[in-house]
């Protein structure tokens, strides 16, 4: 029943992601600089999630570039592939200008695998990390899952 009620958008993410938080700077394709105030709330091989005080259009091109938590510099190419705006129903709809009044999806289009290096061993780290606390979980007799 639960499946029923849920709207799909015929687009669905792929792959693991990493809850990272940091800024992001982003230029659409006529190299222009969309909101300083911008901020990555994860990233994957797929994309990334941004959150920042307005939105861009579905299909918008952009190109981000962050820091990584290693310390490098990670630029990727591609598009707006979602976009969720929030609603203060006290200000009659008007935006507050705040860093999370918008929310969208940036999927990477065309990327190498070595351009996606960077992420992909922050993904090798964090499930080595998974494994490490398991292990120490099942030593001291805890379940696996806390």
């Amino acid at each position: 029943m639960g499946n029923g009620l849920r709207q799909t958008t015929g687009m669905r993410r792929r792959g693991e992601r990493i809850p990272l938080v940091t800024r992001v700077e982003i230029r659409t394709a006529d190299d222009v600089l969309f909101d300083g105030q911008a901020c990555c709330t994860n990233i994957g091989l797929g994309g990334l999630r941004v959150t920042a005080r307005r939105g861009l259009a579905p299909g918008t091109r952009v190109y981000a570039s962050l820091r990584l938590p290693s310390g490098r510099c990670f630029d990727g190419e591609g598009r707006v592939a979602w976009l969720h705006t929030t609603v203060h129903p006290a200000l009659l709809g008007a935006p507050r200008g705040s860093r999370d009044e918008a929310c969208f999806g940036i999927a990477f289009d065309g990327l190498s695998t070595q351009h996606l290096l960077p992420i992909a061993r922050l993904l090798v780290a964090r499930e080595g990390e998974r494994r490490r606390a398991r292990r120490i979980r099942r030593l001291h007799g805890l379940p696996a899952r806390a």
